[in-house]
Formats: C-alpha cells, sequence, structure tokens
C-alpha cells in the first residue's frame, strides 16, 4: 500500500504483514512485495493509505428508533464512508442510562457492526456514584454524554470519571433557548448560548474536580469563540462537516434537511470556522438520521438532525483538494485526533504492534454526493454537487469492512478492548 505519513505527508510505498487475531501490524518491508507463507494478499497500491478515520459522535438510534437507523444499516454506512470506529450517543429509546439498556445496546453493536465501536452513556439523574461507575464500567462504554438538561448532575459524573473516560458535552445553556423560524434559529439558539454552558462547565470542573484527572470534550462547536473558549479552559473541541460547508441560508432554501441543534450559523460564522481548524481537535459527524416521512413535516414540527456519515469524510477530504486544509490537517481531524480524545495508542502508524486500521481513498475519481448515500436508511443529504475523491476500501484491524462498492462484516471490538492493546 502507499501510506501517507502523518508526520510529513508524504506517501510511502511499503508491504505490511498483519495478525489478523490481534489486529495488529507484525512486519514491514519497504515496497511492494509478494511475502510467502502468508494466509491472504491484498493488493491496495492504487489507492493512498490514510489512519483509519474515526467518528466519536454518532447516532446510530436503533433499539425501539430502529426505524430511522440501526446498528446495522449505520455501521454499514459507516465503513463505506471511510471509518474504522465509532462512538454511539445515548439519547435512542430507551434513553441509555441504565445497565439494561446499555447491555441491549452494547449486544446489538457486537453483533451487528461493521467497525470497532464504543458508546457514551447517558447520565441517570441520581446522585448514586456506585451507580454511575457501574455505568462506566461496562465494555465498550467510553464515558459520559453530557445533554443541556443533565448540567445540574455533572457535579456527580467528575466524581467518578478518571483519566480513561471521557465527558462529551452538549454545551447549550438551556435557559437562553427558544425556537425560530428557518434561517433564524441562530438567533434564538445563538453562539450566547454555548459560551455560556462552556462557562458554567469550567466553573462546575474548577470548583468539584482535579482537572489532571478529568477530560472534558465539547462536541459539535459551531464557531471560532466558542473553540477559543473551550481551547483555553483546556478543554478539547470538535465541530461538524455542516457547520463548515452550510449556513443559516440553507436552512431557508433546504427547510428540515438542514435542521440541526446546535443551529447553522450565519454565513460569515460558518466561513470564519474553517480558519479556526487548527485550534479544533477533531471532526465528528454528528450523523443524527430521521425517516424521510419525518424530516418531510413542516419546520416547526420537524426533528433535527443531518445524516451524513457515508459521505462526511468525503466533504473534508474535498476541503483539501479545495486548498482550504492540507493532507496532515485531514489525518488529524478525521483519525489522530478522534484516537488521542479516545486514548487509543498505536494508531495511524505502521511499525510492530501498530493497530492495523486503514482508510484508503483515491484522489483521482469522483463521487457524486446525491448518490452516495446507500447504505444508510436516512437516503437523503443537504450536500450537492461532485467530490473529486472516492473512498475505495476500509480496514478494520487488518480485516477489510469495505472494498470497492462492496461491505464486509469483519470481527470487531468495543473500543475499551482496542485500549487494552496499548497495554
Amino acid at each position: 500500500m502507499r501510506f501517507l505519513d502523518p508526520n510529513d505527508g508524504i506517501p510511502i510505498p511499503i508491504t505490511l504483514i498483519v495478525d489478523i487475531e490481534r489486529g495488529v501490524v507484525i512486519d514491514r518491508y519497504s515496497g511492494f512485495q509478494y511475502i510467502l507463507n502468508v494466509d491472504k494478499h491484498l493488493d491496495l497500491s492504487r489507492c493512498l493509505a490514510l489512519p483509519g478515520f474515526i467518528d466519536i459522535h454518532v447516532h446510530l438510534r436503533g433499539l425501539e428508533l430502529s426505524y430511522k437507523e440501526d446498528e446495522f444499516s449505520g455501521t454499514r454506512a459507516a465503513v463505506r464512508g471511510g471509518y474504522t470506529a465509532v462512538v454511539d450517543m445515548p439519547n435512542t429509546k430507551p434513553r441509555l442510562d441504565s445497565i439494561v439498556a446499555l447491555q441491549h445496546k452494547l449486544s446489538a453493536l457486537s453483533i451487528y457492526s461493521h467497525c470497532d465501536y464504543g458508546v457514551y452513556a447517558a447520565v441517570p439523574h441520581t446522585s448514586n456514584t456506585s451507580y454511575l461507575k457501574e455505568l462506566l464500567n461496562l465494555p465498550g462504554v467510553m464515558g459520559f454524554k453530557i445533554y443541556p438538561e443533565d448540567m445540574e448532575f455533572v457535579t456527580y459524573v467528575l466524581k467518578v470519571l478518571d483519566i480513561h473516560k471521557l465527558m462529551i458535552v452538549h454545551a447549550e445553556n438551556p435557559k437562553l433557548l427558544s425556537e425560530c423560524g428557518a434561517g433564524s434559529r441562530w438567533r434564538c439558539r445563538s453562539i450566547e448560548t454555548e459560551l455560556s454552558a462552556i462557562a458554567k462547565l469550567n466553573s462546575i470542573v474548577k470548583q468539584y474536580s482535579d482537572k489532571r484527572r478529568v477530560r472534558i470534550h465539547i462536541t459539535h462547536v459551531t464557531n471560532p469563540l466558542s473553540v477559543a473558549l473551550a481551547k483555553s479552559y483546556g478543554f478539547t473541541v470538535d465541530t461538524c462537516p455542516h457547520y463548515l460547508l452550510l449556513s443559516s441560508e440553507h436552512e431557508i432554501e433546504m427547510g428540515c434537511l438542514a435542521k440541526v441543534n446546535p443551529p447553522l450559523r450565519s454565513r460569515n460564522v460558518q466561513y470564519s470556522l474553517a480558519s479556526w481548524l487548527p485550534m479544533v481537535d477533531a471532526i465528528a459527524t454528528d450523523h443524527a438520521p430521521h425517516s424521510l416521512e419525518e424530516k418531510k413535516l413542516p419546520f416547526e414540527l420537524c426533528p433535527s438532525g443531518i445524516s451524513s456519515i457515508e459521505i462526511a469524510p468525503l466533504l473534508i477530504l474535498d476541503l483539501m483538494m479545495r486548498g482550504v486544509i492540507d493532507i496532515k490537517t485531514v489525518m488529524r481531524l478525521l483519525s489522530l485526533g478522534p484516537a488521542n480524545i479516545l486514548r487509543l495508542c498505536r494508531w495511524g502508524c505502521t511499525a510492530r504492534n501498530c493497530i492495523a486500521s486503514y482508510t484508503f481513498i483515491d484522489l483521482h475519481k469522483e463521487t457524486h454526493l446525491e448518490n452516495a448515500v446507500l447504505e444508510s436508511k436516512a437516503k437523503y443529504t443537504p450536500y450537492r454537487g461532485s467530490v473529486r475523491v472516492r473512498i475505495c476500501a476500509t480496514m478494520v484491524r487488518g480485516q477489510l469492512a469495505y472494498h470497492q462498492g462492496e461491505v464486509y462484516k469483519p470481527r470487531v471490538l468495543p473500543l475499551t478492548e482496542v485500549q487494552r492493546l496499548c497495554i
């Protein structure tokens, strides 16, 4: 394969031997070589290999919301999009704030997922820290998701977090939220709602916890001010393709296809966010599928959420093709940054014992975005036109999950097990 070195962005022709059972590299040779005495050869030399993409914020739905998406369809879409690992959100039905609900979700992921997986627990509205610890200790649970209505329970979460678990936060102050019509939601859910929530969170963390012991991540940040404030407090942040590529004007044009929380910002804010990507730790999709019937409801009634896991990496790679960012930034935002946030070591490398998860791209073939959503149940997108890039293969710990239009079912692991490969 031609592996793009994250350090210098230069493609290196190499041949890897992978232990499929462990999912790690066991030997590496320079150039393209045919190695004797191995079980299987795979020639991907025509594609460019990057460190495996990771999506730290997806809504695979499932359980009672399987009509929107489920663990099977959502992860098939993920690997077609180039993702080697995803972390699922807990606001499905039932909410993932109990051991029983989490066990059902984790069981479904273990059976149906096409890539390595994790899940965030929802915060049960209780002060019982022993129960919170039980939730955190379930295999595959990467931390707690904090929604605006959960802020008063953050102090209890801080008592049970350790450096290996994450608190991922939807930062909007519920006291400052209201609703407006299409094109104006950025006024009713203003930037101030994000800044206020981030500042309040920091004051709680300072009062109740040692910052060296907890890791706080602010997800789906929409604007440069929120990035700057969160980073000044030592938090990590992600943003989403829709905040970089869409604005409140698309709300007017596309209606519910462009309705999302937090809302799309003005065109000026959208344009300015790209220049702050050097401060951003990751790009997440916030893949939030709904049925087409729900999305066709009147704007004030339709659910918020943009479905994009199948095409999000293409959108970010297209920014590179247009000269907005470079390939090293792509690798950091889609792979190395998320891996660092999730405490996955030996990621994005090809030396002995590196985790053999890679995304293969072709920079010479076009993808028509409207025709690219094939696996997700949410077969619609606010994105139009073509991009000059294509995902040609997705490899999950040495196993093909996607190759040239075909999706495969590899043996997958919860990301808590992948973390243990670091030991």
